[in-house]
């Protein structure tokens, strides 16, 4: 099988085309899938979580989703409820084997903005 390449990058492919339903489809053949900059809850991937719709797109395959960043994201919604959840951004591996255990391994950071430091 021939490797894919494409960046995945907020949902924005190598090709210039924008959607995670682009994406799935042309990492559809592999095994293994690794993806980067996977997002949860962001504004500018319209507040989705990515790794939930990834998984559901992806029948036959294990994932599992690591956050490298993760920040506060709680908020209100229209009614007033609060919503408990955490804006995240990290790594993704899918698998039509099954992945018994996975770890983040978080590397020495280094960036001008500790807060924003991507692992």
């Amino acid at each position: 099988m021939k490797p894919v390449r494409n960046n995945f990058q907020y949902v924005f492919g190598a090709d210039g085309r924008c959607g995670i339903e682009h994406i799935v489809e042309e990492i559809r053949e592999a095994d293994i899938i690794a993806l980067q900059e996977v997002e949860r809850f962001w504004k500018r991937s319209a507040k989705i979580d990515q790794p939930k719709v990834i998984a559901g797109l992806r029948c036959g395959h294990y994932g599992v989703f690591g956050a490298n960043l993760d920040m506060y994201g709680v908020f209100q919604n229209p009614k007033g409820r609060v919503v408990n959840r955490r804006r995240q951004f990290g790594t993704m591996i899918l698998s039509r084997f099954q992945i018994v255990l996975s770890r983040n391994f978080h590397l020495p950071e280094y960036a001008t903005m500790p807060q924003h430091s991507i692992q």
